[in-house]
């Protein structure tokens, strides 16, 4: 289902990085527009002007599991992504749960692409405080709603399936039969 909120079709976003330190960049960006079609996610191919020696983090690696190689035969150029995302995020509003550090890591793809980005990425959190707020739905209930969320999906570290985890919990607070489903279980 598409989750819309105040008028906004919402996109869920969850980026990897090479890294956490200032010479990461961008390698997988994961989305969901509709949580019963499922996530979708492409690889970035590293920039010229991005250093693997610098940027690239081996435990990071352990963690996500894409290698350098893998970015390099399946990744999209950073041209493509650009363009893919602004064609996903034009009229939504987009949310991540590591808003900051998405946002530095887009504005990293762009840069690289010799593009601005028009848009921003918001805080998950905000939108599930809004939409717990319409559900009326109090704040002890949604905190115990999140949690089964992160039990129910974990936390694989791969863009996609991180960005169903988010709109998953969102639609969980938004839809009172879930909710409900959700306490059962």
């Amino acid at each position: 289902m598409r989750l819309t909120f105040r008028g906004f079709e919402v996109l869920f976003l969850d980026i990897e990085a090479s890294g956490l330190g200032s010479a990461s960049f961008p390698i997988e960006i994961g989305w969901v527009i509709d949580d019963e079609a499922g996530p979708e996610s492409f690889l970035v191919r590293p920039h010229a002007t991005w250093a693997l020696a610098s940027g690239w983090s081996a435990a990071s690696a352990e963690i996500h599991g894409i290698t350098p190689a893998l970015l390099e035969t399946q990744g999209l150029s950073v041209e493509e992504a650009c363009t893919r995302l602004n064609d996903l995020a034009r009229g939504r509003l987009v949310v991540s749960d590591a808003h900051r550090h998405d946002d530095w890591w887009l504005g990293r793809l762009y840069a690289a692409a010799g593009r601005e980005k028009a848009w921003a990425v918001g805080d998950v959190e905000r939108l599930y405080g809004g939409l717990a707020q319409a559900a009326n739905v109090d704040p002890a209930e949604a905190a115990h709603l999140l949690a089964r969320i992160e039990q129910i999906y974990p936390h694989p570290h791969r863009a996609g399936p991180d960005a169903l985890r988010l709109a998953k919990a969102a639609r969980v607070i938004a839809d009172p039969t879930l909710r409900a489903l959700v306490h059962e279980q």
